[in-house]
């Protein structure tokens, strides 16, 4: 099972990197704050792969980490969307980026998001509901098991 979590947490970790270089050249308030909520998924995606590369992880090892990236993530997609519609808004110039490039990143953070529901699904399985609901955010996981 760690190799699965292993193999989710390396692609999200792609699409972040991805993303990041993607929007470096931008300098609105908006990517500040976007760009600061993907250094620390890096950052806890970092962590996670080096757990599940160690071999046999427990949650208590990675329920912080994991926590913390769930709640980085639910901060990306709201940054996102609001430079998004800002971008609309002032249209696509030199120092704005491109429509083809705004369709890209959208797709590669809808991506992030499903990995993240599917991982969440994969600790409630492997590490129990009791325990996981302390630490994923209800978003992340089966409508039916929030109702």
């Amino acid at each position: 099972m760690s190799y699965q979590f292993e193999e989710l947490f390396a692609d999200i970790q792609k699409d972040n990197r991805k993303v990041l270089d993607d929007i470096e050249p931008f300098e609105h308030p908006l990517v500040v704050l976007l760009r600061k909520c993907l250094e620390e998924q890096e950052y806890m995606l970092d962590r996670l792969i080096e757990e599940f590369e160690e071999g046999k992880t427990e949650l208590k090892d990675i329920k912080t980490n994991c926590s913390a990236l769930f709640h980085a993530n639910q901060k990306v997609n709201p940054y996102f969307a609001e430079w998004k519609r800002a971008t609309g808004w002032i249209g696509y110039k030199d120092d704005t980026p491109s429509e083809e490039l705004m369709k890209s990143l959208e797709e590669r953070l809808d991506e992030m998001q499903d990995d993240l529901i599917e991982i969440a699904a994969k600790l409630d399985e492997e590490y129990g509901e009791s325990t996981t609901k302390y630490f994923i955010p209800t978003f992340y996981l089966p409508e039916e098991r929030v109702n």
